[in-house]
């Protein structure tokens, strides 16, 4: 008799313990939603949490970070209240000009990474890629002449900071900063780290391609991201884990247009100030998002040779590479 009474009892237990499990699992739901015209992309996330009011809360978070760093890093608009990039490309030539702290850490980062990606990132090619933007909306490739004269204000060294005033200066007045290469990614960063403060567990940031994810699904899967062919590579999508990782990719196939078989982007090499067609993209996974969009870029401009010696000298970080041909090469860790 108490055998059977010790088996009741464990299977009431046992019963109530799938029951609290399943209500758990119940309780968690996907919520997902996607902001338009930020960084001239979207962005989207993605959080498994418990109530729609915790979405809100992080959603609001999201979006908010999201439209603060697209007004700081914006290069073609003023806005009230708010000294951005705009700004100190228009003022900063005069006289030191005080920033936010916020500008200031990433100016401070932009010229980190240039260093840290031998120049071939670099915040201070606003005069060149102004001409390739040009060139792209009329679908007519640039002068070389055009080309040469905005590559003589391309120096990095024009742009000096001070941490102890927080002032930009830009010793060269024809020198313009262009934070493309360096924004999304640098953003979806700052994103991460708010979130996972405000107790998110959960999820997943694309901020127009840049993904960044932290924890896993409720059912313990991972979070990933695809690494796409272009249109007629009849390749399947390759899949990444992204959970506490970032993937970041480069590609020509998006913005750009063709002439005479030549294929012209928006990724322009600073040290010819064209753009270069080794390859289709180049995606680079690692812990840092702002990391991974700068060095997604900076390899789309090197050759093989270059981009896989300067990887291996970078940790936690892999690669591939989609060549022009369709092929793809991976760098160690992704064998």
């Amino acid at each position: 008799m108490k055998k059977v009474i010790c088996f009741a009892v464990t299977a009431v237990i046992m019963l109530s313990a799938c029951f609290s499990l399943f209500g758990c699992a119940q309780r968690t739901k996907k919520y997902s939603d996607t902001h338009f015209d930020l960084f001239d992309s979207f962005a989207q996330i993605t959080v498994y949490t418990d109530s729609d009011e915790s979405f809100e809360e992080y959603n609001a978070l999201f979006l908010s970070t999201l439209e603060k760093y697209h007004q700081l890093l914006d290069i073609y608009n003023e806005y009230d209240g708010v000294v951005n990039l705009y700004n100190v490309n228009r003022s900063a030539h005069v006289a030191p000009m005080t920033v936010s702290d916020e500008l200031f850490e990433f100016l401070s980062y932009a010229k980190e990474i240039h260093s840290t990606t031998q120049g071939y990132t670099s915040i201070s090619m606003g005069a060149v890629t102004a001409i390739w933007k040009s060139a792209i909306a009329d679908k007519t490739p640039p002068s070389k002449d055009s080309l040469d004269e905005a590559s003589l204000h391309t120096d990095i060294e024009s742009l000096l900071l001070n941490p102890e005033d927080k002032t930009v200066f830009i010793s060269d007045g024809s020198m313009t900063l262009d934070a493309g290469a360096l924004g999304k990614g640098y953003v979806a960063d700052i994103i991460y780290d708010s979130l996972t403060k405000a107790g998110a567990e959960s999820f997943l940031l694309n901020v127009g391609g840049t993904l960044k994810a932290h924890g896993e699904k409720p059912d313990g899967a991972e979070w990933r991201g695809g690494i796409e062919f272009p249109e007629g590579i009849d390749k399947q999508d390759i899949s990444i884990n992204v959970s506490e990782q970032a993937l970041s990719t480069s590609g020509s196939y998006h913005r750009g247009f063709e002439l005479d078989g030549i294929r012209y982007h928006h990724i322009i090499n600073p040290f010819t100030q064209n753009c270069e067609n080794y390859y289709l993209s180049v995606s680079v996974i690692c812990p840092s998002a702002a990391d991974a969009d700068a060095f997604s870029t900076a390899l789309f401009s090197m050759s093989l040779e270059q981009g896989q010696a300067f990887i291996e000298g970078i940790e936690n970080a892999e690669v591939v590479w989609i060549l022009s041909d369709g092929s793809t090469v991976r760098s160690e860790g992704m064998k």
